[in-house]
């Protein structure tokens, strides 16, 4: 009897149970379920965009390594490049294509003329989370962009205080320009030898251009102040006494 007893007893308790924490018990299996099977669908949804975002990418690269030297790609190739940089920042916005697509198409916008769409397409990729090291080179970018708009000053003051580290010798360089720009020579020509002092490329070509840009502003030397000429005179006629 008393086991029995136990057992209704375990069977009401288990149905009291039921009656406060079945529909708990439910949703948590459901929301580990539907979270399981959600993670799944997330992984598999965010390797087709990976895909697709990286098919769009190389669809532009392979227009414009048809591109030959000195050459700009034609109307209908800029607009490959151009719609498929678009399709990458509306869909993709989150993937680094989106941001070397934006690149891409401030570079094309530069070399025709068109300063105020690659400005646009920068400052997009500066806003919309572009990593940490993108940022410095879309910075640079965008300030030499400002800087042939005529906003050299805007241009200069985008660079101060930025922690360029592997690109300090470009900012610096950079900086430089912006001040030759602006007439302040002094200013350029510490610029322009902290660019040396920071130039890591083995590129001959680089220091070279580096060397030639601080010719340019390099202060003229002073010329030697000379004794004046009575005390010339004196010294001069003691040498000649002493050599009697």
């Amino acid at each position: 009897m008393a086991e029995e007893r136990t057992e209704e007893e375990l069977i009401e308790a288990l149905k009291i149970w039921w009656q406060e924490n079945g529909f708990k018990a439910i949703a948590a299996i459901v929301l580990i379920v539907g979270g399981y099977f959600g993670w799944q669908s997330w992984q598999q949804n965010l390797a087709v965009q990976s895909e697709e975002a990286s098919n769009l990418w190389q669809a532009s690269m392979d227009v414009v390594m048809t591109q030959q030297a000195g050459q700009s790609l034609d109307t209908a190739q800029q607009k490959i490049v151009n719609d498929n940089a678009d399709k990458l920042k509306a869909d993709f916005s989150g993937t680094a294509y989106a941001h070397l697509a934006a690149a891409l198409k401030a570079k094309l916008a530069v070399e025709g003329g068109d300063l105020d769409t690659a400005a646009d397409e920068l400052q997009w990729s500066l806003d919309n989370g572009s990593s940490e090291a993108a940022k410095i080179l879309m910075r640079l970018r965008l300030a030499r962009v400002e800087a042939a708009r005529g906003n050299v000053e805007m241009a200069l003051e985008m660079l101060q205080g930025v922690n360029s580290g592997a690109h300090k010798s470009s900012y610096e360089e950079a900086k430089g320009d912006f001040y030759l720009q602006l007439g302040n020579t002094e200013a350029a020509y510490s610029a322009y030898d902290a660019a040396i002092v920071a130039n890591k490329s083995t590129d001959q070509i680089v220091g070279n251009v580096l060397e030639l840009k601080i010719g340019q502003v390099r202060p003229a030397q002073k010329p030697e102040v000379l004794p004046n000429s009575d005390e010339a005179s004196v010294a001069t006629d003691m040498a000649s006494e002493g050599g009697q």
